[in-house]
């Protein structure tokens, strides 16, 4: 629900606010007083152009505010417009889509809803039973994924051929390689050992030979650690150290057994070096080809293997594919051509119900036809495209309601339509909808106001008193020295605002008719 709307700088509104209701809200005001530059504020938030002339002279920009079901949706005019959503900058076409899923604007001079082709295939969809629209909807979804998938896959059927026989020579290349994640690092640290034998052979021997050779280490702590324990006999203090001394051996005499052991095994085949080289050299080539690391070469095989399974069965799928489709098309076609026979009663039942209360509004010789044009192949909503076409004169053969319908003509059709028809948006706003009424026909819009806002918060901008009568919530726009706000009225105030617009004054006469009319 529209709750609030704050205009600045708009022409010649200055600044001012209305605070909207549920059910039936009403502008009036005297010819000129600039009712409908509301209306036009609301279009610029719907998407509506920024003409030059629509800052107010001397300020910098105009500022169009409103508050809808707790959110605030504003746009700048000025040497830029800057449209926002909750203070966050948005584009004008999210903030256009954003406000008109909430407002429905119908105005002259306004962004109009109801030429829109989906508005009008929405309407006669609120018609049809529940099911047919979301089940039309599913069929072609699936069917449209169907085709996509498709077309990829005979479009990839051109270069198969090719891709085959590259990733088989890949997957081959990488399988014959036998990587282990762990492989090139052992490799490395053997080659850096392969590189510096003599070094390693040096150092080995010579650590050996100090711990067995003519210092003999070992020996030297074995002997040590029996001096030591003799010691221990007369001071049984020392016994723990005789004990470490005696340790020491042991772990020297392993630690000999081992350098021995490393030392021999440097004796190993002359001709690994360059099988490691040779190993690393190939390892590096994988890499340069298919990852940076030995992981992600594996990664990319796993992948290949897989699309090389893919594109082998690709003839399989394609067969597979095929007759989904034509399932799938079939399938559509018979959901569509039921959404299509019920959209045909529902026209034919909706033009009877329209053509009689555009007869109540005050247009007699109106009729809407609802036509369904066949479209060339099924599409996202259907096998037709729905369009409204309206004459206002016998004499004139129907033309598309963008066309033919003026902006009063176009205000009152959208009313018919909405009392036997329906609209997504909660807030339904209407100007110049009582154009060229009077007499019972205004009695009849003003009745048929009130029972659309049963169920929508329903702004009219009127100049008649039986529509303002009828008000929950009812504002008055003024203009004094070329500027122009709104006032909210009640009590006497709306008494007297509801007799000017019976008589154009305040007669006695004249306002016991607008309290008559406010009591119902």
């Amino acid at each position: 629900m529209l709750e609030a709307l704050e205009v600045r700088n708009l022409a010649v509104i200055e600044n001012t606010e209305v605070a909207f209701g549920p059910g039936l809200n009403v502008l009036t005001g005297e010819t000129g007083a600039g009712k409908s530059l509301l209306v036009d504020a609301l279009a610029l938030l719907l998407g509506g152009k920024a003409e030059p002339g629509m800052v107010r002279p001397g300020a910098e920009a105009a500022l169009v505010t409103a508050w809808i079901d707790g959110e605030v949706y504003s746009r700048r005019i000025g040497a830029r417009s800057t449209p926002r959503i909750g203070g966050e900058v948005v584009t004008l076409e999210e903030l256009a889509n954003a406000v008109g899923a909430r407002v429905a604007l119908f105005a002259q001079h306004a962004a109009q809803t109801l030429v829109r082709r989906e508005t009008q295939r929405r309407m006669l969809d609120a018609l049809l039973p529940p099911p047919l629209v979301p089940a039309y909807r599913e069929a072609f979804a699936g069917f449209r994924r169907l085709t996509e998938e498709l077309a990829d896959l005979k479009e990839a059927a051109r270069e198969r051929a090719q891709r085959l026989d590259l990733l088989r020579f890949q997957i081959r290349e990488i399988e014959e390689a036998a990587l282990s994640p762990t492989e090139e690092e052992e490799l490395l640290a053997e080659r850096a050992r392969l590189r510096h034998l003599d070094l390693l052979r040096e150092r080995l021997g010579e650590a050996l030979e100090l711990l067995v050779g003519e210092a003999d280490a070992v020996g030297a702590v074995g002997r040590a650690a029996a001096a030591v324990e003799a010691a221990a006999r007369h001071d049984p203090a020392l016994g723990p150290l005789a004990s470490e001394l005696e340790g020491s051996e042991t772990a020297l005499q392993a630690l000999a057994r081992e350098l021995e052991d490393r030392l021999l095994a440097l004796e190993a085949d002359p001709e690994r070096l360059g099988e490691v080289e040779a190993r690393l050299a190939k390892i590096q080539r994988l890499k340069q080809k298919y990852g940076d690391t030995v992981e992600a070469v594996l990664a990319y095989l796993e992948r290949a293997r897989k699309e090389l399974d893919t594109l082998e069965n690709a003839e399989d799928r394609l067969a597979e594919l095929e007759a989904e489709r034509a399932e799938a098309e079939a399938e559509l076609k018979a959901r569509g051509q039921a959404l299509s026979k019920a959209r045909e009663e529902a026209a034919r039942k909706l033009e009877a119900a329209i053509r009689k209360e555009l007869a109540a509004l005050g247009m007699p010789e109106a009729r809407l036809e609802v036509r369904l044009e066949p479209l060339p192949e099924p599409g996202p909503h259907g096998l037709e495209e729905v369009r409204f076409y309206f004459t206002a004169n016998p004499g004139l053969p129907p033309a598309p309601l963008e066309k033919a319908a003026s902006g009063g003509e176009l205000s009152r059709t959208l009313l018919a339509l909405l009392l036997s028809s329906g609209l997504e948006a909660e807030t339904v706003v209407l100007d110049e909808i009582d154009a060229g009424v009077g007499g019972e026909a205004a009695r009849a819009l003003a009745e048929r106001l009130a029972r659309l806002a049963e169920r929508h918060q329903v702004i009219v901008v009127t100049h008649l008193p039986q529509i303002a009568a009828r008000a929950r919530r009812h504002y008055r726009v003024r203009k004094e020295k070329g500027r122009a706000w709104a006032e909210a009225l009640e009590g006497e105030a709306r008494v007297r605002e509801i007799a000017r617009m019976l008589s154009g004054g305040y007669e006695p006469e004249a306002l016991e008719h607008a309290r008559a009319l406010l009591s119902g």
